[in-house]
């Protein structure tokens, strides 16, 4: 076996996966596809789950270390710099996630779509806990630094969180070409900053 007929298998893996979703997807007709037995196939995956996680596993790795590192880039900065600069660091860095998703749009379109029944399903909750810690991060900061910000339940700042970032990946979601996607984001940034300088007072 060689990287050529790996390179089949994945690329049959994709193909199945995004039409049917994880659940309803065959090893038989990933094989077939193929052009190998499923033995093949288990010569390189374990399991189904194990072919679905190599197509997406290195992209939402990555895209969550970079997102990761942006918030703890801006956590790190002093109160006034994090009043002052939030909406400007939070657009570029925006811009930047919309970016490496649609870098690897099949993967996020799995994950967003497809991923019923796998270790992913839950991938953009994942996000949002990091959301929801570093906003929580944000506001006690605000209020230590002696801003008349008021405290925001962890509950409400969670269904805001997930409000905004499942509306992020809608635009996976209904294939939305990158140049349509940074509009809807843009919008959608300034619908929900809006919402958050009417909520904290720090318009």
């Amino acid at each position: 076996m060689d990287t050529t007929t790996q390179s089949r298998i994945l690329e049959a893996g994709k193909s199945e996966f995004l039409q049917k979703g994880f659940e309803n997807a065959s090893l038989r007709a990933i094989a077939k596809e193929a052009g190998v037995t499923t033995g093949a196939i288990y010569g390189y995956y374990p399991d189904k789950a194990a072919l679905f996680g190599a197509l997406v596993s290195e992209p939402t790795h990555q895209l969550r270390v970079f997102y990761l590192s942006v918030q703890q880039e801006f956590d790190a900065l002093p109160p006034d710099v994090k009043a002052h600069s939030m909406h400007e660091y939070s657009s570029r860095s925006l811009e930047d996630f919309i970016g490496y998703i649609y870098a690897h749009f099949d993967a996020f379109k799995l994950v967003v779509s497809c991923s019923a029944g796998t270790e992913y399903e839950h991938y953009i909750d994942s996000l949002i806990e990091v959301e929801v810690y570093y906003t929580q991060r944000y506001i006690s900061a605000m209020r230590e630094a002696g801003y008349a910000v008021p405290d925001v339940e962890e509950q409400m700042n969670h269904i805001l969180s997930s409000a905004q970032y499942y509306g992020i990946f809608e635009t996976v979601a209904h294939d939305m070409s990158k140049e349509k996607a940074l509009q809807y984001i843009h919008t959608l940034y300034d619908f929900y900053s809006a919402g958050w300088d009417a909520i904290l007072g720090l318009r």
